[in-house]
């Protein structure tokens, strides 16, 4: 069975071959010719959401895209291990058939296989990939095939940002990080590994309300006044529109009257946390608290350890008001079918 799907320019017919996964890509590639794009939510923060969208949305998209990255050449090599059944593996295929790319989409896998791009040099032009996707492809030395990895579907932790950000630039390998969701069509802004400040697309328009969630206008992809859940700060002295994103309000804690943005924390506290949890994924959440209200606590994948938990506290003494007061266990972290964790607040 074949391992890896094609399309695009100067490719053969894409063939299921009898994959599922290589079927749901052929679907894609037929709904846009149909004029029917759709995808799902990731299911992230509720329950899937089938959303359809009008075939000028998804072209002003994939043209911003090539407009940002200056990728507007016809037959580019580009790369992809995302399952189509999430915006960002369907707007791979999407980009290919609007731009006159050349794709190659790899099975979707927490350790993918990039093959050698069908290029003059053998490495892709722009590709995209999850998080845990972009750890393996730097630890088994695939990074030297791309020359832009876009990463998404999820934040980075301190610790993989910096590994990834020092491998690209010895291989040549430029990583980006995305932001956006699938009313936007995926990314609506992105930032260079090793800086947090993200700058928006072409034909992007950003603000923030009263409570500082981000409002996203993008009148070609059919988005107007969208209103996030997601806070930010503005950075944007020498670039309109550039900020630097907080977490999302959801998922706010509120602890005896501070509001803390979880993922703003588990960015701080990654250098002291990262070599106590020994490669184990782990994210802050709040507890019930009949005094504070909400008291902060790290939640950690796997077997319950209660001298990682000792040590997990220890290291976390010194961090004041906002660092976590419990440390709790889960088997296994619920993701969803892009592969992000599903976050659950404790009870």
């Amino acid at each position: 069975m074949n391992s890896v799907w094609r399309i695009g320019h100067g490719a053969p017919p894409a063939t299921t071959a009898g994959a599922p996964w290589m079927a749901a890509l052929d679907a894609a590639a037929a709904a846009w010719r149909l004029g029917t794009p759709t995808s799902r939510t990731s299911g992230t923060t509720g329950d899937p959401v089938l959303h359809a969208y009008h075939p000028d949305a998804v072209r002003a998209s994939a043209l911003a895209t090539a407009r940002h990255f200056g990728l507007e050449n016809k037959g580019l090599t580009a790369w992809s291990a995302l399952p189509a059944s999430g915006t960002g593996g369907s707007m791979m295929v999407w980009r290919a058939l609007i731009l006159d790319w050349d794709l190659t989409v790899s099975k979707p896998a927490a350790a993918p296989v990039a093959p050698p791009a069908r290029s003059a040099d053998g490495r892709y032009g722009f590709a995209v990939a999850t998080p845990m996707q972009a750890r393996h492809l730097m630890e088994s030395g695939q990074l030297q095939r791309f020359h832009l990895l876009l990463l998404g579907g999820g934040p980075l932790s301190p610790d993989l940002e910096e590994q990834l950000h020092r491998e690209g630039t010895r291989c040549g390998c430029a990583l980006h990080h995305g932001f956006g969701m699938t009313e936007t069509l995926t990314h609506i802004a992105t930032r260079p590994l090793g800086s947090p400040r993200y700058l928006p697309l072409p034909g992007v328009s950003l603000r923030s309300n009263a409570a500082g969630a981000l409002i996203v206008d993008a009148p070609g992809r059919g988005v107007h006044q969208l209103v996030t859940q997601d806070a930010i700060a503005w950075d944007d002295g020498d670039a309109p529109g550039a900020f630097r994103w907080l977490g999302r309000l959801d998922d706010v804690i509120n602890s005896g009257g501070l509001k803390v943005h979880p993922a703003a924390l588990e960015r701080e506290l990654s250098a002291v946390l990262d070599p106590v949890m020994k490669g184990r994924r782990w994210y802050v959440t709040g507890r019930a608290d009949a005094q504070l209200g909400e008291r902060i606590a790290v939640v950690v994948e796997g077997k319950a350890d209660s001298v990682m938990a000792a040590a997990a506290l220890e290291a976390l003494s010194g961090k004041g008001a906002t660092r976590p007061r419990d440390v709790e266990f889960v088997s296994r972290f619920e993701e969803t079918d892009t592969g992000k964790v599903r976050r659950r607040p404790l009870a």
